[in-house]
């Protein structure tokens, strides 16, 4: 109890820090950190993978041989790798691509009656604002400063690497269960993605490189589940997989300069 009431008076702390440097940069200033945080610090080669991979999801739509476009499912996929790419260089603007995605993705699984990523996509949905706060309250030191192009990447221990395996298998089986209940014709393999996805959310928050491991986890599974059903999420999850090994990669980097 002890333990908890410090998490929250530490929240409540962070928060407040994060509000008070808010309103001493103003909006514009805040603007001008949005500019950054996308634009600045990324070299040649990340610039070319950034706009390759982007445009994957152009080249599908546009050399198609259809009569109408598929600009929902083009814009889902679009700011998906954007926000992808955007996690694997550690840049916080990968929640707002993030939040555009999610609110896209939700129709998408709502017409298709995909339960399973209907509730991961509610989720992803809710975690982004959150996401976004405990990477802003990671880039500001003692003093209130924002550090503009900084985040901490950490490793789970073998404990970790326990709980968070032991809270996939809960999420997967419950999940499974409770879709089962309402009668989906495929509950244990719907909920497959949810246990990921939830675990990887979570990873991601809270900056732990493992995340990527989930990810690509996700994405070989929600290619199957999106297998004939549209070219444009199927493409973008094939990216993500792709973008995952670099996150990964990435990552690791990131945490042997840390250990330097």
């Amino acid at each position: 109890m002890k333990k908890l009431t410090e998490k929250i008076k530490q929240f409540i702390e962070n928060f407040k820090n994060v509000h008070a440097e808010a309103r001493k940069i103003g909006f514009a200033g805040i603007m001008r950190l949005l500019w950054k945080d996308l634009f600045v610090g990324r070299s040649l080669f990340q610039w070319l993978y950034l706009i390759t991979l982007s445009s994957v999801p152009l080249i599908l739509e546009f050399t198609q041989n259809t009569e109408s476009h598929d600009w929902i499912g083009l814009l889902a996929s679009w700011t998906g790798i954007v926000c992808v790419i955007l996690v694997a260089e550690g840049r916080a603007s990968n929640y707002l691509f993030g939040a555009v995605n999610s609110a896209i993705y939700l129709v998408l699984a709502l017409n298709k009656n995909f339960y399973g990523e209907v509730l991961t996509t509610l989720y992803f949905f809710i975690m982004q604002p959150i996401g976004l706060y405990v990477w802003l309250s990671n880039r500001i030191n003692d003093q209130g400063k924002v550090e503009e192009s900084h985040f901490e990447a950490k490793k789970l221990n073998l404990i970790e690497w326990m709980r968070y395996l032991a809270l996939c298998a809960v999420i997967w089986i419950g999940m499974g269960f409770a879709y089962q209940s309402i009668h989906s014709a495929r509950p244990f393999r719907d909920s497959i993605t949810d246990a990921t996805n939830g675990v990887g959310q979570l990873l991601m928050t809270r900056l732990y490189r493992e995340q990527w491991i989930f990810w690509i986890a996700t994405n070989v599974f929600s290619i199957y589940l999106w297998w004939d059903q549209s070219l444009h999420i199927q493409g973008m999850y094939w990216v993500y997989t792709l973008n995952s090994l670099v996150g990964w990669y990435q990552w690791t980097k990131a945490l042997k300069k840390e250990v330097a």
